[in-house]
């Protein structure tokens, strides 16, 4: 268990170190937007994946018979891969999203991302956590499943927009460093009556 929880920090640890690392290099090189796609994408999908494994592992029980301490040592590795998990699936939501807009030295936009993530995650595990508290069980239900929906689509539509915007970031880096932009896109010749494939390079 704790082997397994090691290489998962590991792993979302390796992740997100591109954030720190972008611009760390004293050479001037062009950006790959292809790159930058994969790095948010990586960033976002692996930690949530191990996260949402290691939660379901929290939910196991101990076998039907077991001794007083099989069932503790149990509890206390259920409750640990529940936190692990939390904490690896949380991570990929708020930071991995922006990790392509970090590697194209877009440091603004990917705080911006990780602000407003962090910051309705926060507001809706708070309100999840006052929900436990009440005494009223239709009402927290309500409360919890609101807080939930409303809380995941502003996430969902923010990890959405800066997954698909890192091209421009990309774009931009490479533009302010005087590299050129190479696009290819089809088109239809009309004067010829066949389709083909137009280059356009901008600087």
């Amino acid at each position: 268990m704790h082997k397994n929880l090691i290489m998962a920090f590991a792993l979302t640890f390796l992740l997100t170190s591109n954030v720190a690392a972008a611009d760390s290099t004293s050479t001037v090189v062009s950006k790959s937007k292809r790159t930058a796609e994969v790095y948010s994408l990586l960033s976002t999908f692996v930690p949530v994946v191990v996260g949402g494994a290691l939660l379901l592992r929290g939910q196991g029980s101990a076998p039907i018979g077991s001794d007083p301490v099989t069932i503790r040592n149990n509890g206390q590795s259920e409750y640990t891969a529940t936190l692990a998990g939390l904490a690896i699936g949380s991570a990929g939501i708020i930071l991995g999203p922006g990790v392509g807009h970090a590697y194209a030295g877009k440091m603004g936009r990917f705080w911006n991302g990780v602000a407003i993530r962090g910051m309705v995650a926060s507001l809706t595990g708070a309100m999840l956590y006052s929900v436990s508290e009440t005494s009223d069980f239709g009402a927290g239900i309500v409360t919890a499943v609101i807080a939930l929906v409303v809380g995941g689509s502003i996430c969902l539509v923010s990890m959405t927009h800066d997954i698909s915007t890192v091209g421009t970031s990309v774009d931009d880096y490479n533009k302010e460093h005087g590299f050129p932009s190479l696009t290819i896109r089809p088109t239809y010749y009309a004067r010829h009556k066949a389709p083909g494939l137009m280059l356009t390079m901008s600087f």
